[in-house]
């Protein structure tokens, strides 16, 4: 089950990113990418979404906000840019992941 369909964007092209099954895990990465190549969009980066679960869930506990039904209802948008991504919530606050628009980058900001 994709439970972050529809809500993550390419911030290269301003494609969509769409499930696949990669090793037998579940994963997004770019469509337009995956269906036009290097030549419509530089971002090859894949996200795992176990590793979206885990921040989106992590960052709801600390909002000490109750999760009923999919991580995802939580989410208005993922914005994934440089081999890392922003997630916005429905209430106004986000989590970074691997943000390099410093010299030191974020790994992980709740």
């Amino acid at each position: 089950m994709y439970q972050f369909t529809s809500k993550i964007t390419c911030m290269h092209c301003g494609g969509k990113y769409r499930g696949k099954k990669m090793r037998d895990k579940l994963a997004y990465s770019c469509s337009t990418y995956e269906k036009k190549g290097k030549e419509s969009c530089s971002n090859n980066f894949k996200i795992k979404e176990d590793d979206l679960v885990h921040v989106v869930s992590t960052h709801l506990q600390l909002q000490n906000v109750r999760v009923e039904g999919s991580l995802g209802e939580h989410v208005s948008v993922i914005e994934v840019k440089d081999g890392g991504y922003r997630i916005y919530y429905n209430d106004g606050t986000d989590s970074i992941v691997n943000d390099n628009s410093n010299e030191y980058g974020i790994k992980f900001k709740y």
